[in-house]
C-alpha cells in the first residue's frame, strides 16, 4: 500500500514539516490534524506547482485554507472532549475487549456502545471530522461513552450504498450481493488521547449491531492513502482489501475543500491523485466465507467513478393502498416528535396543539426524504414554495415544504406531502399523486427551490430537524 502514497506529496510533506508542526502548535492542534488539512488542500495545486516551486510557495499557496480548517476543529474538540470526559483517560492502562478500562493507578471502568443521538452525530461530522461534511442519508450512528458522557469518544456511521461502481467492485469479485444489503461506513472519528484499540473495539460492536438487526451482509468502507491513512483499524476490525478506486478533490471560491456530495459551484482538483482503498468485510457467516476467497484488487477506472452512477432504485408503486397506509403510519408516527423546536418560525407564535401540521411540513418532508433514500435509494427532491388550493374558501398555504420525485420539467413527477392538510381546504391527511394530476384536482404546489437530499445539512430546516430524530428516538414505539 506504500505505493499508493504521492512521492511528490510526501517529500513536500517532509520539507515542511517543521512549519506544519509550529502552524500546528499556533493552532493549538496535534501535528496530524493540520497535516491531513494541508494533504486534502494540495490537490488544487498542478504537478508543475508542487513539483517545481519552492516548498515554502507551496505552503502559502494552501496554508491559510489548512490552517482555518485545523483552527474550526480545535474550537469544537475542546468542547467535545469536555462532554466526552475525556480527562478521565489521563492514566488509562489498556482498553480491554469488554469496553472496560483498566487504568495505572488500579481504577477500573467500563465504557458504553450505543446509538449517537442525531444532533451529536451532526456535530461530529459537522466540526470534528476531517471532512467537515455531513452525510445527510446516515441511517445508523454508534459510538463509545464513558460513564455519564453525552459527547462519544469514538464514533461511526453508516449509509446505504447508492454508487453503481461500489457495487461493481463486490460484483467484480463474483460476490452475488443487492445494494439493499450493503452498508457503507462513511464517517469515522475519536477523540485525541484515546487507547489506540477503541475504534477497532467500536467497528466491531457496531458490526454485531447489523448482524443482529439484520441489517446487511457486508460492510464497505474506504480509506485514502494521500492523506496518511493506513487502513490499521479496519484491518485490525477483519476488513478486506478489494478495490482501487479514484478520489475526487473539489474546492469552493475561497479554496476550501468540498466533497463530492455538495461540491455545487466549485473548482476541481489539478494534481493527478493517487486512489483510495475500497474494503469490505462480512458481517453473516456466508458473507464472510465468500470475502475470504477475495485476492487480487479491481481497479475502478476514472470514467466509471467520475459518471458517479447510482444504483438502481427499488421498485415502488406509490399509488398502492399499502403505500397510502405506509405514509399514513409516517405521519402518526412523526406527530407526537413535533413541538416549537421543530416548527417554522413563522408558526411558534402561538405554539400549535398536538398535531398540528402547521408550520411542520420541512422537517417532516426532511424525515420523508432520509427514508425513501434508505429504503427504496431514490434520489428525492425538497421543494420549498407554495401549495394553491383552488377553492375560494380555501387558503393557499404560502410557506410549504413537500418531497418529489422526477425531475422538475416532468410533469408526472410524483408528489409526496405528508402535512398538506395545513390548509383548512385539504381534509386528508396526506396528498400524493403525479404533480399534473394534483393540479387538475385544484391542488397546483409551485416551486421556489429545489434541494437534493445530500444539500440539506446547509439548509435552515437542518437544527428543527434534528431536534425532531432526537425526540423520534426518546418517543417509545
Amino acid at each position: 500500500m506504500d505505493g499508493l502514497r504521492d512521492p511528490d506529496v510526501e517529500t513536500f510533506v517532509g520539507v515542511m514539516g517543521t512549519r506544519i508542526r509550529a502552524d500546528a502548535e499556533m493552532v493549538g492542534v496535534d501535528l496530524r490534524t493540520l497535516e491531513i488539512q494541508v494533504r486534502l488542500h494540495l490537490p488544487r495545486l498542478s504537478r508543475p506547482a508542487i513539483a517545481g516551486w519552492s516548498p515554502d510557495k507551496v505552503y502559502e499557496e494552501i496554508r491559510l485554507q489548512a490552517v482555518v480548517r485545523a483552527a474550526q476543529v480545535r474550537q469544537s474538540a475542546e468542547d467535545a472532549a469536555y462532554q466526552a470526559h475525556a480527562s478521565v483517560l489521563l492514566n488509562v492502562h489498556k482498553a480491554h475487549r469488554d469496553l472496560s478500562l483498566s487504568f495505572t493507578d488500579g481504577y477500573r471502568t467500563c465504557l458504553r456502545f450505543t446509538e449517537v443521538r442525531p444532533s451529536v452525530g451532526h456535530l461530529v461530522q459537522s466540526r470534528l471530522h476531517y471532512l467537515h461534511s455531513e452525510r445527510a442519508d446516515t441511517v445508523a450512528q454508534f459510538g463509545l461513552f464513558l460513564p455519564g458522557a453525552t459527547m462519544p469518544l469514538t464514533y461511526v456511521a453508516f449509509s446505504r450504498c447508492d454508487r453503481q461502481y461500489v457495487l461493481d467492485a463486490l460484483t467484480g469479485h463474483g460476490l452475488d450481493v443487492s445494494p439493499d444489503r450493503i452498508t457503507v461506513l462513511t464517517r469515522m472519528h475519536g477523540l485525541a488521547g484515546i487507547p489506540a484499540n477503541l475504534m477497532s473495539l467500536t467497528i466491531a460492536h457496531a458490526v454485531r449491531r447489523i448482524r443482529a438487526e439484520n441489517a446487511g451482509d457486508y460492510v464497505i468502507t474506504a480509506y485514502n492513502p494521500m492523506l496518511g491513512f493506513d487502513g490499521t483499524a479496519f484491518l485490525a476490525s477483519g476488513f478486506t482489501p478489494i478495490a482501487l478506486s479514484p478520489v475526487a478533490y473539489r474546492y469552493d471560491d475561497k479554496g476550501l475543500f468540498q466533497t463530492r456530495r455538495i461540491s455545487g459551484d466549485s473548482v476541481p482538483q489539478l494534481l493527478d491523485t493517487p486512489d483510495n482503498v475500497l474494503m469490505v468485510l462480512g458481517v453473516t457467516t456466508a458473507a464472510k466465507r465468500c470475502v475470504a476467497g477475495i485476492g487480487d484488487l479491481i481497479r475502478v477506472s476514472h470514467r466509471t467513478h467520475s459518471g458517479g452512477d447510482h444504483v438502481r432504485p427499488v421498485e415502488a408503486d406509490f399509488t398502492a393502498p399499502e403505500w397510502t397506509a405506509r405514509l399514513l403510519g409516517y405521519r402518526r408516527m412523526l406527530e407526537p416528535c413535533w413541538s416549537e423546536r421543530t416548527a417554522h418560525p413563522r408558526y411558534q407564535e402561538p405554539p400549535g396543539a398536538a398535531g398540528d401540521p402547521r408550520g411542520q411540513c420541512g422537517v417532516t418532508s426532511v424525515w420523508l426524504a432520509r427514508r425513501l433514500r434508505a429504503d427504496l435509494l431514490l434520489e428525492p427532491v425538497y421543494c420549498y414554495g407554495r401549495l394553491r388550493v383552488g377553492r375560494d374558501d380555501a387558503e393557499d398555504v404560502s410557506h410549504h415544504c413537500w418531497v418529489e420525485i422526477g425531475p422538475s420539467h416532468d410533469p408526472r413527477r410524483f408528489v409526496i406531502d405528508l402535512t398538506g392538510d395545513q390548509s383548512e381546504g385539504v381534509r386528508e391527511p396526506i396528498i400524493l399523486g403525479e404533480h399534473r394530476a394534483l393540479a387538475d384536482r385544484g391542488l397546483r404546489y409551485e416551486t421556489a427551490a429545489r434541494l437534493r437530499l445530500d444539500e440539506l445539512p446547509k439548509d435552515r430546516v437542518w437544527p428543527r430537524f434534528l431536534a425532531m430524530e432526537d425526540r423520534l428516538r426518546e418517543v417509545p414505539r
